[in-house]
């Protein structure tokens, strides 16, 4: 076998050597034919790269045969250039290429965000820093409000910000796992969230009890699944807050299947490209109804030798209501980058980045305020990364590049409130067993800490190479990948003396519940994953039309798993107006650290509690039950097919793309219960001692907990439009239209469980009620109209957008409503194989269809929004956008009549002045 490797490995570099080589040269110019030193020229088939010298001249050497490549220019400030070359000629002079200076007196600039089927995936949106430039956004997040059927949220700080691609949930687990699913990738290099562990233990109450927050409405904070405030992001995606705007140079999203060469990912990749090389310097200044933003940027040529340096700085200061300041979210952001090419023909090229930076999210203790609430969410994080390009004068090796990743983070997360009760009544325990409760003050001040010291680090080598099989050109990319991650924090730092709300006894009930001890997550194992990959691009004819294939296969070792992925991107060439594309994929995401090890789980049941005041002379015993869940969680993975077309008549462009995309082994929580059988205590007091206890018999008690698996399974489909017209000279506007419906059928095999008010204490009457799995359907639609008003002469820019909300409704399976069984207040399990609606002893466990579907939306709302920008000598920009320009505030009974539904938030207001210095 191994023979046979080597005699075609030794075949293809013998019928590549005989390829002729080119050379490719030419001069770079400014508008005002000033030539441009360090701009970047990028071979977009090979992922070679070059730099032009002081004099704008740069040269290629690339051995190849008569073929078309793709060569991209860029700079910093300057909008992007793209030629064809055709390789007819063993030496080519382009001759001068002129970059025109991005600005808005260009006749033509991006404005609205488009499909690119040269891409990495025929699902790519670009958004360039054409429309970034015109864009007031705090966050990378107000960026992708360009995605099509995606609801436009307004710039805002005060609540985290997670991305889901392509689907429409109406559940919270179901949205983390499609966040938690999207790769975000940063100069090449994955961010991952892998180590985060910021939250509760979810062996106690589950998913939903993880997140660390104030309760349900608190400082009007709350979100639209009626979830109080939190600052933390455990089990979803990265906090899109973290990524300031100012400094990048392009966004792809990549919502379909994306390259084998972007592994852990689920549901799609977001793929940022920052600024590198010399630039003027810019200060930017932003005012919001509750934020203030302040950035400056600036690339440096050190000198030929030294290369080019970059630097950023961006902070901004943002309040829930500036009337009164409670809530505050303030973020400082370092980036500084060098850049730098080698050798005589600058073959090697290398980029070093540091990025540092700090949140402060939190309440302050509102002095009226009779529980002293307060809640923090601090942070640091710093990184180092660095990326290697060396460019081969070979027949069949190409390009390497090597990139790698150090990631260091301190996460706080701190409550406190005070508590005011006669006494309370805890234990010491972490094993299973009776124990004595210990008596102590109720009057105090519940503390809660989660300390989390996440570190990461990944790295990437891949090899382009290329050969020729026939007349089939082959770009052959291969790699491999390393990502490791640990959290060495001090972990959930809990004192059981001093319980927080919800988590303590007292002597007025014998009521059990969860319990909550210290967890120290440096205990945890760390996780190793690894990736290989290989892909080949080449172009064939068809029918005398272009077919360009994208086809690789991806093997990843992910949590003891191996796991392997194909995925391809074709795209045919119909006729010179239309282009049709098809594309299949696997993907696969590997459950974070605290998936992993969430730590046991602790539940305690009073037995007695004889109190009478004197602790000398009072008792209590406890049961205390410890779970240890086990890691058994497998990978989640995506099976995604698309099919997309783009239509081109004149200046119209035309995108669609429709998609079935299938999730499994999602992961959620599963609550298990178990009665047991424990003793029956009766207590005699004695003077001066504690009582005497006795046991008289045993009956059933309640234990429950939850631990994770893989439960979830969604099938997503949809389709997404993208028109976009020309400008129309006469008005001096173009229009950009966009939209969709995506459906999502989404299954938990877990069964339902509804705790029940204690409203009938009978011993026969339903305590806890269980229902089939779970099983809903929901479709969500909604379009925007944008008009585009640009004026080059006078450098104006006015844009306007229509929103519409058509449809955001979800519908429970039939039988979703009907119970299966109960545990009664005798702590008896009922089996109900065939339940009677009509029994008068659990007839109301039934759920109708408008108890389930109580927050459907059921006619077409609209929003409206505005943005102007202005430049001023081309140095001076003023910005101004509105969100709900005409505060348009529509309100709805939902189905019950029981809570008023508002789809449109109140105005908000922005403004961007921009220096360029």
């Amino acid at each position: 076998m191994k023979q046979h490797i080597s005699f075609l490995f030794v075949l293809i570099i013998t019928t590549t050597t005989v390829l002729a080589q080119n050379t490719i040269s030419g001069k770079v110019l400014n508008a005002q034919k000033t030539p441009l030193e360090a701009v970047n020229i990028k071979i977009v088939e090979t992922n070679q790269l070059a730099v032009s010298n002081k004099l704008g001249q740069f040269n290629f050497e690339i051995n190849n045969n008569n073929e078309l490549l793709t060569l991209e220019f860029s700079y910093i400030g300057f909008q992007k250039l793209t030629r064809i070359v055709n390789l007819k000629d063993a030496k080519i002079d382009l001759g001068t290429i002129t970059l025109k200076e991005l600005n808005l007196s260009l006749e033509t600039i991006e404005i609205n965000a488009k499909r690119n089927y040269e891409g990495s995936s025929n699902s790519s949106l670009i958004i360039g820093r054409d429309i970034i430039e015109q864009i007031p956004a705090l966050s990378i997040n107000d960026l992708l409000n360009q995605i099509p059927n995606r609801k436009i949220m307004p710039p805002s700080l005060q609540s985290v910000q997670n991305i889901s691609l392509r689907g429409a949930y109406n559940s919270n687990v179901f949205d983390l796992n499609n966040s938690f699913g999207v790769a975000i990738i940063i100069d090449g290099n994955a961010i991952s969230n892998n180590a985060n562990m910021q939250g509760y233990n979810p062996g106690n109450r589950g998913f939903g009890s993880t997140k660390v927050t104030l309760g349900s409405g608190d400082y009007g904070l709350t979100n639209a699944n009626k979830v109080g405030y939190n600052g933390d992001y455990t089990f979803g995606g990265t906090d899109l807050r973290q990524i300031p705007a100012d400094n990048i140079e392009s966004i792809e999203v990549i919502a379909g299947v994306p390259s084998v060469k972007y592994g852990d990912l689920t549901d799609g990749a977001i793929i940022v490209e920052r600024q590198a090389g010399k630039s003027p310097a810019y200060v930017r200044m932003q005012l919001r109804d509750n934020a203030t933003s302040y950035g400056y940027s600036q690339g440096f040529r050190l000198s030929p030798e030294l290369g080019s340096f970059n630097v950023g700085l961006n902070y901004v200061n943002s309040f829930a209501d500036n009337r009164d300041k409670m809530k505050a979210y303030k973020r400082l952001n370092l980036n500084a980058m060098w850049t730098n090419t080698f050798g005589k023909e600058k073959r090697l090229k290398n980029t070093f980045s540091f990025d540092y930076g700090r949140n402060l999210d939190g309440i302050k203790k509102d002095p009226d305020d009779p529980y002293g609430r307060f809640i923090d969410f601090t942070s640091w994080n710093l990184s180092f990364s660095n990326r290697t390009s060396y460019r081969f004068n070979h027949p069949f090796f190409k390009n390497i590049s090597f990139n790698a990743r150090y990631s260091q983070s301190h996460q706080s997360t701190y409550t406190e409130q005070y508590q005011n009760y006669a006494y309370i009544l805890y234990t010491n325990a972490i094993t299973t067993g009776f124990t004595d409760g210990i008596y102590d003050t109720g009057i105090y001040t519940s503390v809660s800490h989660i300390d989390g010291r996440p570190i990461t680090l990944s790295g990437q080598v891949e090899l382009n190479t290329y050969f020729k099989t026939g007349e089939i050109n082959h770009y052959l990319n291969f790699g491999t990948n390393y990502s490791y991650a640990i959290n060495n924090g001090l972990g959930r730092i809990v004192d059981p003396s001093r319980p927080r709300p919800s988590f303590n006894t007292t002597g007025t009930t014998l009521s059990s519940g969860p319990t909550e001890r210290y967890y120290d997550f440096s205990l945890v194992i760390p996780q190793k994953d690894f990736g290989a990959y290989a892909e080949d691009v080449f172009k064939i004819r068809l029918f005398g039309k272009d077919l360009n294939t994208r086809i690789g296969v991806r093997l990843d070792g992910q949590n003891n798993y191996f796991n392997l992925s194909p995925r391809t991107n074709i795209n045919y060439q119909v006729s010179k107006n239309l282009r049709l594309g098809l594309a299949y994929g696997l993907a696969y995401k590997s459950p974070g650290l605290a998936h992993l090890y969430p730590g046991p789980a602790f539940f305690e049941i009073p037995l007695i509690n004889s109190y009478n005041g004197n602790v000398k002379e009072s008792r209590s015993i406890f049961y205390m039950y410890r779970y240890d869940p086990t890691s058994n969680l497998k990978s989640s993975n995506t099976q995604t097919i698309e099919l997309t077309a783009l239509y081109k008549l004149g200046n119209y462009n035309l995108s669609v793309s429709l998609f079935n995309k299938d999730l499994r082994n999602g992961i959620n929580t599963v609550q298990e219960y178990k009665a047991i059988d424990l003793p029956v205590y009766q207590a005699t007091f004695r003077p001066g001692q504690q009582p005497l206890i006795v046991e008289t018999g045993t009956k059933k008690k309640l234990i429950n907990y939850h631990y994770f698996n893989n439960s979830l399974k969604s099938k997503n489909q949809g389709i997404e439009l993208i028109l976009n017209t020309p400008k129309y000279e006469a008005i001096a506007t173009s229009f950009n239209l966009s939209g969709g419906i995506f459906r999502s059928a989404y299954f938990d095999a877990n069964n339902r469980i509804s705790p029940l008010l204690a409203s009938n204490t009978l011993p026969e009457s339903p305590l806890i009620a269980f229902y089939q799995h779970n099983s809903r359907t929901t479709y969500f639609s909604s379009g925007r109209i944008s008009s585009s008003t640009h004026i080059p002469k006078i450098s104006l820019l006015v844009q306007f957008t229509a929103e519409f909300s058509f449809i955001n409704k979800t519908i429970y399976e039939p039988g979703s409503g009907i119970p299966i069984g109960y545990y009664n207040n005798n702590n008896d399990y009922i089996d109900l194989p065939n339940p009677d609606p009509t029994n008068p002893l659990y007839k109301h466990l039934f759920l109708s269809t408008a108890q389930q579907n109580e927050t459907n939306q059921f006619r077409v709302f609209t929003n409206y929004h505005m943005s102007v920008a202005k430049e001023i000598k081309k140095r001076f920009k003023f910005a101004f956008n509105v969100y709900n320009v005409f505060n348009y505030q529509p309100r709805y009974l939902n189905v019950l009549g029981t809570s008023v539904i508002k789809p449109n938030s109140s105005p908000t207001f922005g403004a961007e002045l921009s220096i360029k210095l």
